[in-house]
């Protein structure tokens, strides 16, 4: 079958020979004659015919060449066709015997039928290597693939050789390069892998080869992860082909990775190049000093941190951290490394100071070998504080019950962080009992000198009181305790006793209509000087149960008189149904009723005291019905307000005003005013502090007539009549 092939091929090609030599005899013809024709043109000056042969010529006319006399015409010899190459693949090409591109495959193709030769090493079509050979058909693509186990290391000549199909002849040649490279490139860093400081480099990366084939490309990461690169030099993802120099972050540790691929397709090994950037002086940002006031025996706790990683040392003194102006190391020595933007704790004893203001400064290098530092100053004090003054004074005797201040002013700056409050006692009565005052309040001045306490409330008339502190209540910044003489027994007692209220009462009218001798017989009230007299021009001023804006559950009855409001339920009581009922649920009010006997509502005078002050505090610190001013009222506040006239003795406290009043048991009410020995002559007697005899007892008002008693300040029930009756005692609460 390929015999037949090739006859029918050769049949062809003789055809077209044929043909092709008919065309090039008529082509000689035409032009013998062209020329004839012009050669038996007249020439200048003759006749005839010319005949002019073409000096290329190479036919002679039949009847023969005058200068050779020859008659014979010439054999005519016909030029065989050649094929060509189509070359489609690259001219130089890269392959690798150790893992690289492996082969590499030409793509060629010839215009005519023949035979071809790859031959590896050669110059021409003759020498080398014949890789590979065989026929060839005209106008098809054909590979040959040349595999770099047939090569020399290092640049190989290939020619590609076409032939007529008998072998015989070359018709054309192409000509290649084949690199074979064996050797893996290696990638390159500049600058080189270190610790950088006063500068942040650009990472410039290179890649070296050592075989012929050269370096393709290269991938990197910055990140930590692996890189990786394709054979064609592209990159997957994750890694990045390095075209320019780039930048890496400043105070941070890079890690960048590289990878290279040569033409050949060699892959070289991940290689590493760390760099520690920190350039520019680290920021130390002291977060908090646990005392900058110690003692000898006690510890700071510094806590800090650095914007930069480095290692660091507190030293003492000094101004900065450069040689020489850098004080002393701590003893023992504080060291250690810093993590950039984390809380380091350093514990500073106090031991290691001296009396005085010490500069403690925390030095932190970086690995770039740049200092920060930051200081504070830790104050070493064993001294104790003492109490300068007080105001007022010690044993004063006569202070206003509108005495709302007390300062206390000590010799060295103490810590403000505390307010104390002292201890209210009621130095009048046997046992000095603690009187709850919930209004107090404490303060200090800017410059830890001076503490005032307030008692945000007006005294009770004529108290004998005590304030007293525990010493360990003031210290001062180091934490030392405040000494000195006005401290006793680890005790601050201060001792004072009240005045009288400078502001008058108005009475308000009694109601009373009739006036009465001293038998109780009915007389004219003309001259009598009897409320009676006075009843019809004197004002009245109690009104009835109101609320104020705000506060629609908070009842009062204002005195109008007086500019003052009383409020209209008494203790353990609230507001319902248009009057005043007792109230079980409310925690308070529950615990009041507990003071006395089983059922029955029953204060001391220091109770009562507490209850009217602790409404100042009510609706979050509003107070009251909006008022801040509750207290226990005077005596002559109580009186004011009693009315004379009624069909019963226990009418006193006018219903109309305080619906709902207890007045069922001959109950008494305390007043703010305590009892004291007086003469007319003399006024008080027994006036110093010590004398208990002066205040052991408060006055109350009974609602059964209303008369004024005595009673012991630190009993509840009270003394009854001659019969020893006795008789539950309450509040009123009065607010300016």
């Amino acid at each position: 079958m390929e015999d037949l092939l090739m006859i029918k091929q050769r049949k062809k090609q003789h055809a077209k020979i044929k043909i092709e030599t008919h065309c090039l005899y008529n082509l000689i013809l035409g032009m013998s004659l062209f020329s004839i024709f012009l050669n038996c043109l007249p020439g200048e000056g003759k006749k005839g015919m010319n005949f002019f042969f073409l000096p290329s010529s190479s036919l002679s006319f039949p009847i023969g060449d005058s200068s050779t006399g020859t008659t014979t015409a010439p054999a005519l010899t016909p030029v065989a066709p050649t094929g060509t190459l189509t070359y489609s693949s690259a001219t130089t090409f890269y392959v690798s015997g150790n893992g690289g591109n492996s082969y590499y495959d030409i793509s060629w193709s010839s215009d005519m039928n023949g035979q071809y030769e790859l031959r590896l090493g050669a110059t021409n079509c003759t020498d080398g290597t014949v890789d590979s050979n065989a026929t060839v058909t005209a106008s098809t693509s054909n590979a040959n693939r040349i595999q770099a186990s047939s090569l020399s290391a290092g640049s190989n000549a290939v020619k590609l050789c076409l032939k007529s199909p008998d072998g015989a002849s070359v018709w054309d040649m192409k000509s290649a390069s084949a690199i074979r490279d064996d050797a893996a490139p290696a990638p390159g860093f500049s600058p080189a892998a270190g610790t950088y400081g006063l500068a942040i480099p650009n990472i410039t990366l290179s890649c070296t080869d050592t075989g012929a084939a050269g370096c393709l490309a290269t991938a990197y990461t910055t990140d930590g992860t692996t890189p990786d690169i394709n054979a064609d030099g592209t990159v997957p993802s994750g890694s990045t082909l390095y075209s320019a120099a780039f930048a890496i972050p400043n105070n941070a540790t890079t890690d960048v990775k590289a990878i290279s691929i040569d033409k050949a397709g060699n892959k070289s090994a991940v290689s590493t190049s760390q760099y520690v950037v920190a350039v520019g002086n680290p920021t130390i940002t002291i977060n908090s000093v646990s005392k900058n006031y110690l003692r000898s025996a006690d510890n700071s706790v510094i806590k800090w941190q650095s914007d930069l990683a480095g290692t660091y040392e507190f030293r003492l003194g000094g101004s900065n951290c450069s040689s020489g102006t850098n004080g002393t190391a701590l003893a023992p020595a504080i060291t250690g490394s810093a993590v950039a933007a984390t809380e380091v704790t350093s514990t500073i004893p106090g031991t290691s100071l001296a009396v005085g203001a010490n500069t403690i400064r925390v030095c932190l290098t970086t690995s770039g070998s740049n200092v920060g530092f930051n200081s504070s100053t830790l104050n070493i004090d064993n001294t104790a504080p003492t109490v300068s003054s007080v105001t007022p004074a010690n044993n004063t005797s006569n202070v206003s019950v509108d005495q709302n201040t007390f300062d206390f002013v000590f010799s060295e700056a103490m810590n403000t962080s505390v307010t104390p409050l002292p201890e209210h006692h009621d130095s009048g009565v046997s046992g000095f009992p603690q009187i709850a005052w919930p209004t107090m309040t404490g303060s200090w001045s800017a410059d830890g000198l001076t503490y005032t306490l307030k008692l945000n409330s007006k005294l009770p008339e004529f108290h004998n009181f005590y304030l007293q502190f525990n010493d360990s209540d003031f210290k001062d910044r180091a934490g030392n305790t405040v000494t000195g003489g006005f401290v006793v027994s680890n005790l601050i007692k201060l001792n004072y006793r009240s005045g009288v209220e400078s502001n008058p009462t108005i009475i308000s009218r009694t109601l009373q209509s009739a006036c009465y001798d001293v038998s109780g017989t009915t007389i004219a009230c003309a001259s009598s000087g009897q409320d009676s007299e006075f009843n019809s021009t004197s004002p009245y001023g109690l009104g009835t149960p109101t609320t104020l804006a705000g506060y629609p559950n908070d009842y009062v009855t204002q005195d109008t008189l007086n500019g003052k409001f009383w409020k209209t339920c008494p203790p353990a009581f609230v507001w319902s149904g248009g009057t005043c009922v007792q109230d079980g649920v409310d925690p308070y009010n529950v615990s009041l009723v507990a003071l006395g006997i089983p059922g029955v509502i029953d204060l001391t005078w220091g109770q009562s005291l507490t209850y009217c002050l602790q409404l100042n505090l009510n609706n979050s610190g509003a107070g009251f019905a909006g008022k801040k001013t509750w207290r226990l009222p005077t005596l002559s506040e109580q009186m004011g307000i009693l009315i004379y006239e009624g069909t019963s003795g226990n009418e006193t406290v006018p219903a109309s005003s305080f619906p709902g009043f207890i007045r069922n048991n001959y109950q008494r009410y305390w007043s703010s005013t305590n009892a004291v020995s007086a003469s007319l002559a003399n006024g008080i007697t027994g006036p110093d502090l010590a004398n208990g005899a002066n205040a052991w007892g408060a006055w109350q008002i009974s609602v059964f007539g209303g008369g004024a008693h005595l009673n012991n300040k630190g009993k509840n029930y009270s003394w009854g009549n001659y019969w020893m009756n006795k008789y539950a005692t309450l509040a009123m609460c009065v607010a300016d």
